[in-house]
């Protein structure tokens, strides 16, 4: 499995788990905050893996499709 992959599945992994416990009441309020920022700081960590994610592909696309809009033009002429 690739870092990011990893990394982001984890974090995802760990986020619902402390919203499961926010949301059934497990939570103490002496770590609320605590967990909230933890939380915070896991959508971040998610977010950063996605935007990475999402240039690699436009590149990969972008890739593909100047390579492919070269083929289609060489074939028109």
């Amino acid at each position: 499995m690739p870092k990011e992959s990893k990394i982001y599945s984890e974090s995802m992994e760990r986020l619902d788990a402390i919203l499961e416990d926010i949301d059934q009441s497990k939570t103490g309020i002496d770590v609320l905050a605590e967990r909230v920022l933890e939380a915070a700081a896991l959508l971040k960590k998610c977010k950063a893996v996605l935007t990475d994610t999402e240039a690699k592909v436009k590149e990969v696309l972008e890739d593909l499709d100047q390579e492919f809009g070269e083929e289609e033009q060489e074939e028109e002429e």
